[in-house]
């Protein structure tokens, strides 16, 4: 697995008038199981995920950890 962290735009941006309120990161998968891949948007953050499907033969089951790990960090705060 390889993580990565992605600074995005810390302002409102628009695409032909509509404001973005979301953006979602897609990484390269450089040969490891799973690319992880965090971007920050005017104060939001999306998680993005990229992975072998050989590998990572669950991704329901990554996505429900991902959550579970990220709710443990956000506990701590």
């Amino acid at each position: 697995m390889q993580v990565s962290n992605v600074p995005g735009v810390p302002y409102p941006v628009y695409v032909a008038g509509s404001r973005i309120t979301h953006m979602y990161p897609f990484g390269p998968l450089p040969g490891c199981a799973a690319m992880i891949t965090l971007i920050s948007h005017n104060g939001e953050c999306c998680i993005g995920t990229n992975t072998d499907r050989a590998a990572i033969t669950d991704p329901g089951g990554l996505a429900e950890d991902l959550r579970a790990g990220l709710d443990e960090v956000i506990a701590l705060a």
